[in-house]
């Protein structure tokens, strides 16, 4: 809204000061079926966005914390509540079973939105997220307690076209800290199980 005011001259007579306003055009507001936290018509071409960190936890307590999806609202910003709604076949080789699909309500204030996620764990290395019509990229070979491995009908995850979410852990060899004030260098040393890294 912008708002002009016209003053008068100094006179002997004052007289109130004029003010016009002018009012901005109505503006046409969408449905609310029809606003997206996340619109498909705003989003531009695929892309990728890929993040490198190396920690100084166990590889297989970073896995479970990535594959604690219930938990995600306690230190995920704008995650407002998260659920594993099925899982897999058993894993022989760790007598479990592990996050299938999940459901994910995200949002601030007013806004809200949820999405459906299918799991996949290649436990304790790899766990890929795929939303819309997005596939895993770990062979199928390596997934025998994942027996259906296809995408989603778009009306089941309308949010997002394609969304591929990919963490991979491994341990991080390094050499210990030279006596110089040169931080930790990359090298074929073990790491020491009681100073663990994970990149």
């Amino acid at each position: 809204m912008k708002a002009t005011t016209t003053l008068p001259r100094l006179s002997s007579t004052l007289s109130k000061p004029k003010i016009c306003i002018r009012h901005p055009r109505p503006q046409k507001l969408l449905p609310p079926t029809q606003c997206s936290f996340l619109s498909s018509s705003t989003l531009t071409p695929l892309q990728t966005l890929t993040a490198s960190r190396i920690l100084p936890y166990r590889q297989s307590d970073l896995y479970n914390i990535i594959t604690d999806i219930p938990s995600y609202p306690s230190f995920l910003p704008y995650c407002k509540s998260a659920q594993i709604t099925s899982h897999s076949s058993p894993d022989p080789s760790q007598n479990k079973q592990w996050p299938h699909t999940a459901t994910l309500n995200v949002g601030w204030g007013a806004i809200d939105e949820s999405f459906t996620s299918r799991i996949y764990c290649l436990p304790y290395h790899t766990l890929e997220a795929c939303a819309g019509s997005a596939s895993p990229t770990i062979p199928k070979s390596n997934l025998p307690h994942y027996q259906n491995i296809s995408a989603p009908s778009e009306e089941e995850t309308p949010l997002f076209t394609s969304l591929l979410t990919r963490w991979k852990l491994s341990e991080f060899p390094f050499k210990p800290l030279p006596p110089s004030d040169q931080s930790p260098q990359e090298g074929d040393a073990e790491a020491n199980p009681s100073h663990p890294r994970t990149e």
